[in-house]
């Protein structure tokens, strides 16, 4: 099933998180939601981007490579982090994995009833350098 048949991205729940994504169907624990895609950018582009301030969509590789989905059509990439920002009331419901095939992807870690919102863990180390 193509995955505009299934998410959709709308306003967060979430203050001041921008856009969220969000699922049109239930989905069910351990399914793989979405996957990410993007750019596997130089160490010359993470530098630059860095320095820009443009690096919130970067996802580590296991090789040590960066996935930058910043200027990417994908659905993962709207995924917000329910217990990072700022107090909440949601709570994360899915994660980043890497699946059979090697691709970065969300996965959800409980029952997401249809019209709910998909969170994921960022990570400790992406909150330390993104935090306002």
């Amino acid at each position: 099933m193509p995955e505009t048949d299934y998410l959709y991205v709308q306003e967060s729940q979430l203050v001041a998180s921008g856009r969220g994504l969000f699922t049109a169907i239930t989905l069910y624990k351990d399914e793989e939601i979405t996957v990410f895609k993007g750019d596997v950018i130089t160490e010359k582009q993470i530098r630059d981007r860095v320095s820009a301030e443009d690096d919130k969509y970067f996802i580590a590789l296991l090789n040590g490579k960066i996935l930058d989905c910043m200027h990417t059509e994908c659905f993962a990439k709207y995924a917000n982090d329910a217990t990072g920002y700022s107090a909440s009331l949601f709570t994360n419901n899915a994660k980043i994995i890497i699946n059979e095939q090697n691709q970065v992807c969300l996965m959800a870690t409980k029952k997401i009833l249809a019209g709910s919102e998909i969170f994921c863990s960022y990570g400790k180390r992406y909150w330390k350098k993104h935090r306002v």
